[in-house]
């Protein structure tokens, strides 16, 4: 009776094995925007058990302690650990490798490498995500966004796909970054952008709203373009900002500092905007109303302000906004945050103040 119940469960597992490796055997490469594969982990080597959970961002990364690339792209791992943590980033470095290799090794680099790293339990996680990729070598990475999706996939060395992986991470970490949508907003971001070059407007207006409608987070760029084309190519500077405060300050971006932010910038500092043409008073407060969405305590949003009030020729209260802008920065971006108050410091120490817009 033991052998055969120990028969029946063998078949029974071949019988899944079979069926599991049917239905992989028939499925599509794994893309970006498909749903990100779950993660099969014998040991947790550094860091604590982690799930693909939605509402986090992830970049999974399989690599290799004998592999030089992979060595390579650990400081820059390090590093957007560091510095998008706190916006729910996790960093999980997965390796094939026996735990008892993999374990002393990332022991070794202490701080050098601190982020999650797991043993991958008989490579079923990298044939899940690696290989169903159809990427062949290592170091590979995978983000994942907050709806469970993959949003890039690529080689995180910097010299490799490391600058496109973190241009992808920010606007996933923003919430701006949706590549199906981006797929469906082509064709009519194309029809805008051909209707603007021959002045056909009601055509150019039309399509950049259609792709605005599909998400106005995701799209808040599209919606400064047609903005841009109101103010400089159809020369409406009172139609453009009744858009401005209508549309976008009291509406798509009443609550996204981010975007208000962006709204304030472009009024501000565009070159392709005439000085005569900038309402510096809407500029204002779109960067206020940023404040106010961010809780008040935004570097980012303090440095917008501090630019609108710089050129708005209040100089003083750009360098203060500026000086609390680069108290709050994170270690990363302080001597920029500093640079740009040293400048506004210099303006103060040349003039009561600047005139104009």
């Amino acid at each position: 009776m033991r052998l055969r119940n120990g028969f029946l469960a063998t078949s029974v597992t071949v019988l899944c094995l079979a069926i599991a490796s049917g239905a992989y055997g028939q499925k599509n490469k794994l893309e970006v925007g498909d749903d990100a594969p779950g993660l099969d982990i014998e040991r947790w080597v550094k860091g604590s058990e982690t799930t693909i959970e939605k509402g986090q961002v992830y970049i999974v990364e399989f690599w290799a302690t004998w592999c030089a690339p992979c060595k390579g792209s650990i400081p820059h791992l390090n590093e957007l650990q560091s510095d998008y943590g706190d916006r729910g980033l996790t960093v999980i470095g997965v390796s094939t490798e026996e735990p008892d290799v993999v374990g002393p090794w990332v022991k070794s680099q202490g701080s050098k490498m601190a982020y999650t790293v797991a043993v991958d339990r008989r490579s079923s996680t990298d044939r899940a995500w690696r290989l169903a990729a159809e990427q062949q070598g290592i170091p590979a990475a995978f983000i994942v966004d907050r709806r469970g999706k993959i949003a890039f996939i690529g080689n995180p060395h910097p010299k490799a796909d490391g600058v496109e992986m973190e241009e992808v991470l920010v606007k996933v970490l923003r919430g701006r970054y949706d590549p199906k949508l981006a797929r469906a907003a082509k064709p009519m971001l194309e029809a805008a952008r051909n209707a603007r070059k021959t002045s056909t407007w009601r055509i150019a207006l039309k399509q950049y709203d259609e792709v605005i409608d599909l998400d106005p987070a995701v799209f808040a760029d599209v919606a400064l373009e047609r903005l841009n084309m109101m103010l400089v190519d159809m020369e409406l500077p009172e139609e453009a900002y009744k858009y401005a405060r209508t549309q976008l300050l009291e509406g798509h971006f009443a609550a996204d500092d981010e975007a208000l932010r962006m709204l304030a910038e472009a009024i501000t500092t565009d070159p392709t905007i005439d000085r005569e043409d900038r309402d510096m008073n809407l500029a204002l407060e779109a960067a206020e109303a940023a404040m106010t969405a961010s809780g008040g305590k935004s570097p980012e949003a303090l440095a917008t302000l501090a630019l609108v009030e710089f050129h708005r020729g209040e100089v003083d209260k750009a360098i203060a906004s500026q000086k609390e802008a680069w108290m709050l920065a994170r270690p990363r971006f302080k001597d920029e945050y500093h640079r740009v108050l040293k400048t506004y410091q210099g303006a103060g120490s040349r003039t009561t103040g600047i005139r104009g817009g």
